[in-house]
């Protein structure tokens, strides 16, 4: 059957409609549509058009799309077409561009858009020969390779789309775990530094999707993007970093998040690769000592005892629950004054409930602190071991500085340790 195709004048507005025929063979100027379908880690579905299409048999495309039909609207048009060629349905169409494009083969005004879509990819086997999902550099990095024939029409329309999203990248840490830059302002990316962070991220990637659902707050869920080198992704959790006058109904959404999190089923973390029970205990034995070898040396000598009994309880400490691990003011986000997002669950493991209040407790203001114990309901044991954990904290600024050569983290680390010990 042939279908009627919808005319454009050249101001962009319908003007009359032909046969597709016709406009093939006079080719007349038309409406077609160009949707980029991305996914929720942001890469673009790029396909292989069928040997059979009338227009560019054979060649790559990284849009769905096609002729507009009499009558139709462009916003119509293009979910018509993403449904029919790769069986995208029920997702939120954003329009990216509106040009005109013309060769010899084709002339038509361009509505473009983007998509981001989760389900299935279901090809129309008239349309589409071959598919993937490609990243951003990695689709840029194909339309450089002359053994990659993509569309022009694509090209010259969408490559503007394509090359104003790759700039959308800054870098915003580049710390001793991870380099971390934030993309299109929707995305965070993770790079690792060291192997046993890659195993973390990757354990990450498998926890969260479980924990999601049990928690009361905005948690990121991330992806592997690329295998190697590896990159995780993960949507963006919007907010700021609590402060020290956040205030006590702050608190007691933070203290209901880690009451969630801690009465969660340990058996979660199960085939996750997270670290349990067993394997966070040699991993602490193996940091006290250390710290025993490295930092309680650098103690005046008054706080040896002290130091020696710190870190013997916390040696002994219980690991029942699945914990954050490393919770601090930058990861507890806030918006509108109140905490809406917990982030960075790279440290996530089987271990003491009271590490994630530690700092909760023991460093943040006062009034977010009852707010917290009171949500949580804070037994004494569990606020003595967190407490003991604070006074750990600054250790860990002691090594850090060793490790990176920063003398003035090892300065300011000790004096940290000083400090609280002292208290």
């Amino acid at each position: 059957m042939d279908e009627v195709a919808q005319l454009y004048d050249d101001q962009h507005r319908p003007a009359g409609t032909a046969p597709r025929s016709r406009v093939r063979r006079e080719n007349l100027r038309h409406g077609a549509t160009g949707v980029v379908v991305r996914d929720r880690l942001g890469r673009v579905y790029v396909h292989r058009r069928t040997d059979t299409k009338d227009v560019y048999p054979g060649l790559y495309d990284f849009a769905a799309g096609g002729v507009i039909l009499a009558d139709e609207t462009p916003d119509d048009s293009a979910r018509r077409e993403a449904a029919e060629e790769l069986g995208v349905t029920g997702a939120s169409l954003r329009r990216i561009g509106v040009a005109e494009y013309g060769d010899e083969q084709t002339r038509y005004v361009s509505f473009q858009y983007e998509v981001t879509y989760d389900g299935p990819i279901r090809w129309q086997p008239e349309e589409v020969a071959w598919g993937t999902w490609m990243t951003l550099e990695e689709l840029s990095e194909r339309l450089r390779d002359p053994e990659w024939s993509f569309v022009p029409d694509s090209r010259a329309m969408i490559g503007p789309w394509l090359a104003g999203r790759l700039a959308e990248r800054v870098a915003v840490d580049d710390g001793w775990d991870c380099r971390v830059d934030l993309v299109e302002g929707r995305w965070v990316d993770r790079f690792p530094r060291r192997e046993e962070v890659r195993e973390w991220l990757l354990a990450e990637t498998r926890l969260m999707p479980r924990l999601e659902a049990l928690l009361p707050l905005q948690v990121p869920v991330p992806g592997v993007l690329v295998d190697e080198p590896l990159c995780v992704r993960h949507r963006i959790v919007t907010g700021e970093p609590v402060t020290a006058d956040s205030t006590a109904e702050e608190g007691a959404r933070l203290g209901a998040f880690l009451r969630a999190l801690h009465d969660a089923p340990v058996t979660a973390a199960d085939g996750t690769g997270v670290r349990d029970a067993a394997a966070s205990g040699r991993e602490l034995h193996a940091l006290l000592t250390r710290f025993a070898a490295e930092v309680r040396p650098r103690l005046p000598a008054d706080l040896h005892p002290a130091a020696d009994d710190l870190l013997s309880r916390v040696r002994d400490a219980p690991r029942t629950t699945i914990v954050h691990g490393d919770l601090g003011p930058q990861h507890v986000l806030r918006t509108d004054d109140a905490v809406s997002g917990v982030i960075d669950w790279a440290d996530a493991h089987v271990g003491d409930p009271a590490i994630d209040l530690a700092w909760a407790l023991n460093g943040a203001g006062s009034a977010f602190a009852a707010g917290v114990a009171e949500a949580y309901v804070v037994a004494d044991d569990v606020r003595r071991r967190a407490h003991d954990w604070h006074l750990l904290g600054p250790w860990h600024e002691v090594t850090y500085g060793l490790d990176t050569g920063r003398d003035d983290l090892v300065a300011s680390g000790l004096r940290g340790v000083v400090r609280r010990l002292r208290v």
